[in-house]
């Protein structure tokens, strides 16, 4: 296996790159301080076929895989991680419709998700610590006319924009986690309502809030896959969100060390640049030496699901590395840039306050260790 990239995949990064830097780079200062969604920015992001990027050409998908996927959401998160996140989120529904859709829902759903006509959004997490357990758990209760949802889904991306989620929801209290279901429900669905969006640290930009079901209906077609298959259903999409966040994580990185770099260059202490400094030069090189590991390995991953193989592990072990050095990549460049560095007039304190939710927002009390030691100890 090559996890280099092929010519299209450098040119699809490279198409990325260009993006950001026409897009997003005017408007991401502006979007830090207000946190308002970005409407047409997220349009463009459908016009170049990034919100289709890995569904099938059938659907009007590019086709293009899940390298390309990760190495899109690198570049972008280099300049807005926030708008890359709005993506993710997106591609998190839309692989779980692909992945375990009928042919009737992949026919209703995908076609809009590819082309942006609908924006996506995966609804897993809620207050208590597990989905399907505690008393604001999302209940699925079978009538004769189909499904009734009640309860509360927490900290969903995408919440309030969105126009179909694919939500987990528990059909036997008894059961608990071990019942979950998966459903297709529209934005527009009556007896939906979204709360009041968090005012998150990071991220800003990328909605989130609760979406509160108040016995919302649903038919048997809205279920993906089968009425027990909601467990695997999320331990599979949130292993593809370990990857695309780390693919997140690593363009944030690598922005923040390319800007320390500079910054060494330029800044003159003692007669010399402090670039000439032996503590500066092992700074910037263990945050460069992260971010290409992690890179390798997150690619190694995303060329396993273009493979068709088993990934679970290996996105674990991605999002393991990340947790443990994701954070120090930006505490050791705003070592290099010292006070200049925490001034909000730089960019890395945006860049450190985005880097907390690519390894936070997604299964933060599934920790990854215990995919890894399980399939060691299988």
């Amino acid at each position: 296996m090559s996890i280099l990239l092929t010519e299209e995949q450098q040119l699809i990064g490279q198409s990325a790159r260009d993006f950001a830097k026409e897009y997003l780079e005017p408007m991401v200062l502006e979007m830090d301080r207000t946190g308002q969604y970005p409407a047409a920015v997220v349009k463009q992001l459908a016009a170049q076929d990034f919100l289709g990027l890995f569904l099938a050409g059938e659907y009007g998908g590019a086709e293009a895989g899940y390298v390309s996927l990760v190495e899109v959401v690198e570049n972008l998160s280099r300049v807005s991680a926030a708008v890359a996140s709005i993506m993710v989120n997106h591609a998190l529904a839309a692989y779980a419709i692909q992945r375990w859709g009928s042919p009737e829902q992949k026919k209703t759903c995908l076609p809009k998700l590819a082309a942006g006509e609908v924006l996506g959004a995966f609804a897993v997490f809620e207050h208590g610590p597990t989905p399907g357990v505690g008393a604001g758990a999302l209940m699925a209760t079978k009538l004769p006319e189909g499904w009734a949802l009640k309860g509360t889904k927490a900290f969903v991306r995408n919440a309030g924009v969105a126009g179909a989620y694919v939500v987990l929801a528990c059909t036997d209290p008894a059961a608990g986690a071990k019942s979950l279901a998966a459903f297709i429900v529209n934005a527009k669905a009556s007896g939906l309502t979204v709360g009041a969006p968090y005012e998150t640290m990071g991220l800003k930009g990328c909605p989130m809030a609760d979406l509160v079901f108040d016995n919302v209906m649903v038919t048997d077609t809205a279920i993906l896959g089968g009425s027990t298959d909601g467990s695997a259903i999320m331990t599979e999409t949130l292993a593809l969100a370990s990857v695309a966040e780390a693919a997140q994580t690593v363009g944030i990185g690598q922005a923040a060390v390319e800007h320390a770099a500079a910054y060494a260059k330029t800044r003159i202490q003692f007669g010399r640049p402090i670039a000439s400094l032996q503590a500066i030069q092992t700074l910037l090189a263990e945050v460069a030496a992260d971010c290409h590991l992690a890179r390798l390995g997150l690619r190694y991953a995303a060329q396993l699901m273009d493979d068709g193989e088993p990934f679970l592990v290996e996105a674990a072990m991605v999002k393991q590395f990340l947790a443990r050095f994701g954070a120090k990549m930006l505490i050791d460049t705003v070592q290099v840039e010292g006070g200049f560095g925490y001034s909000e007039t730089m960019p890395l304190p945006r860049l450190f306050r985005d880097i907390a939710g690519t390894t936070l927002l997604e299964a933060p009390a599934d920790y990854p260790e215990k995919t890894i030691a399980a399939a060691l100890l299988a």
